[in-house]
């Protein structure tokens, strides 16, 4: 595989993630989120949404989209060391927010999506994911 292939493969999954994050942000705002930020970096690491929901819940969100079934499920790709990361920036995130980390009840979740087939779609919401 030449670099160009590599490239476009690489933009051809970016676009697919990013197709992901648009239908996860979709969802979570039809049953009652409020989408505080999306994409929030920390260098090289990254939350894909952050949402408030009906309760007041903050919640740090990774969204996990899949074409093939050969990588497993979306969801099985956020790991301890995934989680670890989300976790680091969602504190910086708090540091520089006005949110009183204190008053507020932080929730981590996971939106997984499985293309099934051209147009149909699993989607899946792990509320909360650290207890």
């Amino acid at each position: 595989m030449n670099k160009n292939n590599k490239i476009n493969i690489k933009s051809l999954n970016k676009a697919k993630g990013d197709k992901g994050e648009t239908i996860a942000a979709e969802f979570l705002e039809k049953i009652g989120y409020k989408i505080i930020k999306t994409k929030f970096r920390k260098g090289h690491n990254e939350i894909d949404i952050i949402a408030e929901s009906e309760n007041g819940v903050l919640n740090f969100i990774e969204v996990k989209t899949r074409f093939e079934s050969k990588f497993g499920k979306p969801y099985e790709a956020v790991d301890k060391k995934k989680l670890k990361k989300i976790i680091d920036v969602s504190n910086f995130f708090l540091m520089n927010s006005n949110i009183d980390r204190e008053k507020s009840f932080i929730n981590y979740g996971i939106v997984s999506i499985e293309y099934i087939e051209r147009s149909s779609i699993k989607l899946i919401f792990f509320e909360n994911v650290i207890e």
